[in-house]
């Protein structure tokens, strides 16, 4: 479990100065994907243009049972344009990569002074309430951990290879040799047919 002893060194010296300018992000890996920030300006980190998104956002508590069980986590952005309804809609995938950040920003609210990744998972669900000119969109994610009470069902099949590796042929003649007789080895063997 991560927690504030393995924050990044420029972070933690942020954290202990008696003015922060603290920020919240989230990635959601779509096709297009989402990178939003808490703030009032779009800030760049890690290669990626971080789009503000005001305090017009909730991030849910993140945290786990005390049962050790994993919990989810909700992220929702409010006032998102209407016209970005169909485009979320089309796009949401479940299982893809769901990424919640903390940070602290310099006095000019521009430059990154110090990140961190406080929950990764897959995202899990998604709502659009639409609310005429704007819609409101809450993400749900959950964490890895709650596959472990998760019955891991695979299938031998030239289908379930295809989708985890595509142009494998490893199980391509599967399916055929079902049907294929196995002669063991005896005194006399007769011809198979």
């Amino acid at each position: 479990m991560s927690g504030l002893r393995d924050l990044d060194p420029a972070l933690q010296a942020e954290i202990e100065k008696s003015e922060l300018r603290p920020f919240m992000g989230v990635h959601i890996d779509l096709p297009d994907p989402v990178y939003a920030v808490t703030g009032n300006a779009t800030i760049h980190y890690g290669g990626e243009e971080w789009s503000a998104i005001g305090g017009l956002g909730q991030i849910d508590t993140v945290g786990e049972g005390t049962d050790g069980s994993a919990v989810g986590v909700k992220a929702t952005l409010y006032q998102v344009p209407s016209e970005f309804r169909d485009d979320i809609a089309d796009q949401a995938v479940r299982g893809c990569l769901y990424e919640l950040y903390v940070g602290a920003l310099d006095p000019g609210y521009r430059e990154v002074v110090g990140f961190k990744n406080i929950w990764k998972g897959r995202l899990d669900t998604y709502e659009i309430v639409d609310a005429g000119e704007t819609i409101t969109v809450t993400a749900g994610g959950e964490s890895r951990m709650r596959d472990q009470r998760r019955p891991a069902i695979r299938r031998f099949t030239d289908w379930w290879q295809q989708r985890r590796y595509p142009g494998d042929r490893a199980f391509e003649y599967v399916s055929r040799m079902v049907e294929v007789p196995i002669l063991w080895a005896k005194s006399k063997q007769d011809p198979v047919l």
